[in-house]
């Protein structure tokens, strides 16, 4: 569910901490900056932060930790390497596997497997030279590259090529060729240990001189030059000769901020070059800081924000008494608008709520658009039934933040709420749901009388009978909200559930009592 996991943040502050004093609770400037995407400057939702890097992403990330000498095993389990094994092939049958290559040698022993041999020698051309279909292309660059990735995923495999492919590979040194192509050459060379000519390493060192002059996707291109400089000169068995100083000064700059991608080719550079390992503290420090439990990577610099979350965390805000106003959403909604992106129903009515809210702008008039959503029926029920007291609690809540009036005395009328029986976690949860909706439109008073905290007590009293954290403190807060006492075992219970949810714990705890993605 979009954004639950702020909004169970939101629940355990109103159910724990009732109104927090702002003398015991100061305002943390910078406390919701973690979870702001780099992607499109919304919020994200916090358990993104427990989601591992995408297949690609997360090879760099593993090779950079072996080229420091870092252990990098993994404890993947087998519906996780089978869903990261499905999404790399989709990308590519060739690149795809050379990116689970790492993850078969920290231990996830289903990324690769002997049936992968023949999968990938059934790719390979009568004239030697493999064929990537994700490729689009049958030219030489294209057959290098793929041809490259191949004998490396072979290699890995513990299989050698094929004669003929490297046959072909050799007919290809007496023509002259780019830099990228000739690196792809050298190391296609190698992988077969066939001696590579020191013919092919004729090309100058790429320049550094000129750096800080250069925009930065001269940058990236300048550090790849460099990488591909670099492989050549180890395929021919020579030291490459580099400016250590400007590398260095990259990294350092760079360390937090560079896509894993671009930090594999920047160690691997400075590697090369004999730089020391102080050099690779901030990278080591910034690749284990990203380590998930189960030994691979986060890749927060890839999460995607949305409004949903970001109205969320605009609801914390308030909740703690902080103010409210946040430039940055509103130029992410202005840059999402001038986009062209239209979204459904619930996408509209978030970004009108953040935007009203994002603006501090309370006492506004209602947009007529927002307006014509809220008064219909398909959007924002009239009748709440146990099956869509979650979809109405939310679309009443955003109306409520985008302007429109949602109390009874309004054109849009409390809605009729049928009685279901409260005998199983998820009718409970239904009826919680209801009673926080209606108090949070302002309607109270107009709470259901068979929604008592007397039955909700009895269902906070068993949270083990809850497998979501998210139902079980709504149930709490309705039942708070009702007249309950929340006694220590609860506020125990909430305390450490939520503050052990995977991706919540540096939110929750400061809150209750952190081929080119990125640029030089």
């Amino acid at each position: 569910m979009t954004g639950a996991g702020v909004a169970v943040c939101a629940s355990l502050l109103s159910a724990c901490a009732g109104t927090p004093g702002h003398a015991e609770h100061p305002p943390a400037a910078r406390q919701f900056d973690l979870l702001v995407s780099e992607q499109n400057g919304y919020h994200y939702p916090p358990f993104l932060r427990e989601q591992p890097a995408a297949p690609e992403a997360q090879s760099y990330a593993l090779r950079t930790l072996s080229e420091l000498g870092r252990g990098a095993a993994t404890t993947m389990s087998a519906e996780r390497v089978a869903s990261m094994r499905g999404e790399a092939l989709s990308a590519s049958p060739l690149w795809g596997r050379t990116w689970l290559i790492p993850l078969d040698r920290a231990g996830a022993g289903s990324a690769l497997g002997t049936d992968d041999v023949k999968s990938v020698e059934g790719l390979r051309a009568e004239g030697g030279w493999y064929v990537d279909p994700a490729l689009g292309d049958d030219g030489d660059a294209a057959r290098l590259g793929a041809t490259w990735a191949a004998l490396d995923v072979l290699r890995a495999l513990g299989r050698q090529g094929s004669p003929h492919t490297g046959d072909w590979l050799r007919s290809l040194l007496a023509t002259p060729r780019p830099l990228d192509e000739s690196a792809a050459l050298a190391s296609a060379l190698r992988l077969l240990d066939q001696p590579v000519p020191a013919a092919l390493a004729a090309f100058d060192t790429p320049g550094t001189s000129d750096w800080v002059t250069l925009p930065p996707g001269s940058r990236t291109e300048r550090l790849l030059d460099t990488y591909h400089y670099v492989l050549i000169q180890e395929a021919v068995g020579r030291r490459p000769d580099l400016d250590r100083r400007t590398w260095e000064a990259v990294l350092r700059e760079g360390a937090v901020t560079l896509s894993f991608e671009n930090l594999y080719y920047l160690v691997h550079v400075l590697k090369a070059a004999g730089s020391p390992a102080s050099v690779f503290r901030p990278v080591v420090e910034r690749l284990e800081n990203d380590r998930l439990d189960d030994g691979t990577l986060r890749d927060h610099h890839a999460y995607v924000g949305n409004p949903d979350a970001s109205l969320f965390v605009e609801r914390l805000r308030a909740i703690a008494g902080w103010p409210l106003g946040d430039r940055r959403l509103v130029a992410a909604l202005d840059r999402e608008e001038r986009s062209g992106t239209v979204g459904d129903v619930t996408e509209r009515l978030s970004r009108a709520a953040l935007r009203r809210v994002a603006t501090g702008a309370t006492d506004g008039g209602v947009d007529e658009h927002v307006t014509r959503l809220c008064a219909d029926p398909e959007v924002l029920p009239r009748v709440v039934t146990e099956r869509n007291a979650t979809l109405w609690q939310r679309r009443a809540l955003d109306c409520a933040d985008a302007g429109t009036d949602t109390g009874a005395d309004s054109e849009i009328a409390t809605p009729e709420v049928r009685r279901w029986k409260l005998d199983t976690p998820a009718r409970t949860v239904a009826a919680a749901t209801v009673a926080v909706g209606l108090t949070d439109a302002g309607q109270r008073d107009r709470i259901p009388p068979w929604i008592t905290s007397a039955v909700l007590g009895r269902w906070a009293r068993e949270p083990s009978r809850f497998t979501s954290i998210y139902d079980y403190t709504l149930v709490v807060r309705a039942y708070s909200l009702l007249g309950g006492a929340v006694d220590a075992s609860m506020r125990d219970v909430l305390v450490r559930r939520v503050t052990g949810v995977q991706g919540l714990r540096r939110v929750a705890r400061p809150i209750s009592g952190r081929w080119r993605g990125s640029r030089l």
